[in-house]
C-alpha cells in the first residue's frame, strides 16, 4: 500500500526486509477463478517496453485491462472446443499489477482486496491459513 512520504523525491526505492516484524500497511489481493497468470519481467525500468505502455499502463499501480488481447487470444485457442461459448468469457477480466521489480498479470473472474496492518510474516501466515481452510 502506498504510505506517502512527503520527503520522498522519487530518486530511490525503499527496500523492506520481508522477515521484519515491523508493522506495515499491507494489501492482500485475492483473485477469483484465475485461469492464467504471468509473473516476472518487465520491471519499472523497462515497463515502457510492455505492449500496454502508452495505453494507460503506469508503474506502481493496479490495472484492469479493457479489450484485452490476452483474453481474445485465450478465446481463440478455446474456440476449437465443441461446447465453446464466447459469452462465458464475459465474466473474466485481465488484471495487471506493476511493481518495482516485476509485473503480475492474470485472467480471473474477480478479485477482493483486504488491507491489514501487520508484518509480512503475519500477512503470509494469514494468506496460507485462508488457502488451507
Amino acid at each position: 500500500m502506498r504510505e506517502p512520504d512527503p520527503a520522498w523525491d522519487g530518486s530511490y526505492a525503499t527496500v523492506v526486509d520481508p522477515t521484519s516484524a515491523d508493522l506495515r500497511l499491507i494489501a492482500i489481493v485475492e483473485f477469483e477463478r484465475c485461469l492464467a497468470h504471468k509473473f516476472g519481467s518487465p520491471n519499472d525500468e523497462v515497463l515502457h517496453g510492455h505492449p500496454l505502455h502508452g495505453r494507460g499502463l503506469v508503474a506502481y499501480a493496479a490495472h484492469i485491462v479493457e479489450r484485452s488481447r490476452w483474453i481474445a487470444e485465450l478465446m481463440k485457442i478455446n474456440s476449437v472446443h465443441s461446447e465453446y461459448d464466447p459469452d462465458w468469457w464475459k465474466q473474466y477480466r485481465h488484471y495487471l499489477l506493476a511493481f518495482h521489480d516485476e509485473t503480475f498479470e492474470c485472467i480471473a473472474r474477480g478479485h477482493s482486496l483486504k488491507q491489514t496492518m501487520s508484518s509480512f510474516p503475519e500477512a503470509l501466515h494469514s494468506c496460507t491459513r485462508s488457502i488451507l481452510a
